[in-house]
């Protein structure tokens, strides 16, 4: 194949590729209306199924403060029965729904090519709604991603899609669920792609969002445009240099916090699953330990704290004006906010350890608001002369636990903030994310999500690197001084030629030093066993095809140029004129470029 030919083959390929990515582009998008529509009805009846689960256990018409109940003294007794309801279903019909529901999507997108059983979905919604709604301490984060994961990974198998568009749908349906349960489609985007895509990418961000916003509008339309925390103007930074070293200070405590978060909550998995009793019972024993638990918090301190999400206890922690339902001012408040901390780790760890269904993340934000408003109540009792409300101080520590937690900081600060439509807290808030982050790192290996997987064998890392070579251009790796054979040479002086230089492979000029093709030592060794040691050069050139490339295509599509040609070398020519020779690529030179990157990549100053 001649070089003019083989660049018109070139841009045929490309016209071809391009004119596919465009179909796969627009079913993609269709594809995520679909999926962001099946998330956003899927959260809506979720929390309608909570609600209604809960008014049933706790004769209360209250969904979500969990301050009253028509059972008195036997209150204890509903997340006992929820938990034995939600240990039956998810032994017989889906033991993926187990516990809190993003460590099984982060899985099936690394181990299972996205796939999802579409059982899943179902069972996950009804037995998170029975955990939560019978008073288990659990968030709807969890089961909603993976409720909307599970949906557009059907859609995928469905459609027998590719591994990778299975992967994205199944990114679609997380981040719907999320922008839909939350009213966050900006967090929702970044949770995908920051836990489970890793990748930013625009074959992938249009589909997310526009999964997101479908998710989000369908989801106000059925349930309303209301933000979770409705607070306004609750902050101002007066002084930064006074308070921002306090808020490092509070990154560092809940740093620390997310991390007994974890040690606890996996420490109760541990100790249930070494229990030899039927996996059905262990859920309902979990049960009864919390509905004990928040009996003694209901007869000590007037409030089933412990019970649920938490959300009825978090705003009065973040009002500016402080008690609600507290009822409490000074050291109690700060003894209490203190007590809740352990309360809320110790709770979420019987409900989930034990088998139940739900999230981590509002019982991060829980553990956040109070360790930030214990924090917060301290300043202001010990530097009275600050004068911001300790209500800042715990949004900004709901925040730092989940950051510290997840390591999903970018997911922490996008989401609080339009989870409480407040700007103001930004720069705190991004400051003790990180440090919260930073301290988890150093400490510990795993994130409450990845260390599930790693348990099961699964390697899952945060810090996917940047393709080296799609970063490198072809003409600064190109060997310009090419040495090359003519159509007249004979096999003999070819020879010599590959013994001087070690190339496996010459590109073949005219003599008015035009591209006329490729000659490969395959191809000497081949004229010579041959007997035909007479053979000129353009009687043994290879007729596999010319395969070309341009200075300004990457070392990604030299690569795989490559693998698709077998050739271990590439000529590179002009694309004003595909006859003239400009360079000459080799595998062995991409690979020297991409280890060398590699080493200055690990390089420290340390």
């Amino acid at each position: 194949m001649r070089p003019r030919k083989a660049a018109r083959k070139e841009k045929r390929r490309l016209r071809k590729n391009h004119r596919q990515e465009t179909k796969e582009y627009i079913i993609l998008g269709w594809l995520a209306v679909i999926v962001g529509m099946l998330a956003g009805i899927g959260a809506a009846v979720f929390r309608y199924l909570i609600s209604g689960i809960k008014t049933a256990f706790f004769f209360s018409s209250d969904p979500y403060s969990f301050t009253t109940s028509g059972l008195g003294y036997l209150v204890f007794l509903a997340p006992m029965i929820g938990g034995l309801i939600v240990g039956i279903l998810v032994w017989k019909f889906a033991k993926e729904v187990k516990g809190h529901g993003v460590p099984e999507v982060m899985g099936a997108m690394v181990a299972e090519q996205g796939k999802i059983r579409p059982r899943v979905g179902i069972v996950k919604i009804l037995a998170s709604s029975i955990t939560i709604g019978s008073g288990g301490s659990a968030g709807r984060e969890g089961p909603i991603v993976q409720i909307g994961a599970t949906g557009g990974s059907t859609i995928g198998q469905l459609l027998d899609m590719s591994p990778n568009d299975t992967r994205t749908l199944l990114a679609c349906g997380a981040a719907a669920g999320i922008a839909a349960t939350f009213n966050a489609p900006l967090g929702a985007m970044m949770f995908a792609i920051e836990l489970i895509l890793l990748e930013f990418r625009t074959r992938s961000f249009i589909p997310l969002v526009i999964s997101s916003v479908v998710a989000t509008i369908i989801s106000r339309a059925i349930i309303g445009d209301e933000i979770a925390f409705p607070i306004k103007n609750l902050y101002t930074l007066t002084d930064p240099l006074l308070e921002m070293p306090l808020y490092i200070i509070l990154g560092i405590i809940s740093g620390f916090a997310a991390l007994l978060f974890v040690w606890s909550l996996y420490k109760f998995e541990d100790f249930f699953d070494r229990i030899k009793l039927p996996s059905y019972i262990k859920p309902m024993i979990g049960g009864l330990g919390l509905g004990i638990l928040g009996l003694i918090c209901f007869l000590t301190l007037d409030h089933y704290f412990i019970f649920s999400t938490g959300y009825g206890t978090m705003m009065p922690i973040l009002e500016s004006d402080a008690t609600g339902v507290l009822g409490m001012m000074g050291y109690s408040l700060l003894f209490l906010m203190i007590a809740l901390v352990f309360l809320k780790i110790f709770a979420t760890s019987l409900t989930l350890g034990s088998g139940g269904s739900g999230g981590v993340f509002a019982p991060s934000l829980f553990i956040g608001a109070a360790v930030g408003g214990a924090f917060g109540v301290a300043v202001n009792i010990f530097f009275p002369s600050i004068p911001t409300p300790f209500g800042a101080y715990a949004l900004v520590g709901m925040a730092a636990v989940f950051a510290g937690t997840s390591r999903a900081t970018l997911t922490a600060i996008l989401i609080m903030f339009e989870m409480t439509s407040d700007y103001h807290i930004i720069l705190p808030l991004m400051f003790s994310c990180v440090v919260a982050d930073g301290v988890t790192k150093i400490l510990s290996k795993e994130t409450i999500y990845t260390k599930k997987l790693a348990r099961k064998g699964i390697r899952y890392s945060y810090e996917r690197e940047i393709n080296i070579l799609e970063t490198i251009l072809v003409e600064e790796v190109m060997i310009r001084d090419v040495k090359c054979a003519t159509e007249e040479m004979s096999v003999h002086e070819l020879s010599d030629l590959i013994l001087d230089t070690g190339y496996q492979g010459f590109p073949c000029l005219s003599e008015t030093d035009e591209l006329l093709g490729i000659v490969t030592h395959a191809d000497v060794r081949n004229a010579l066993s041959s007997g035909d040691s007479e053979a000129r050069v353009c009687d043994i050139e290879t007729k596999r095809g010319l395969v070309v490339i341009y200075p300004d295509n990457t070392l990604e599509e030299a690569m795989e140029h490559i693998a698709e040609s077998g050739f271990g070398h590439l000529p590179v020519v002009s694309r004003k004129n595909p006859k003239e020779l400009v360079g000459f690529l080799t595998r062995t030179d991409i690979l020297d470029v991409y280890r060398d990157r590699k080493k200055e990549r690990k390089k420290s100053w340390l």
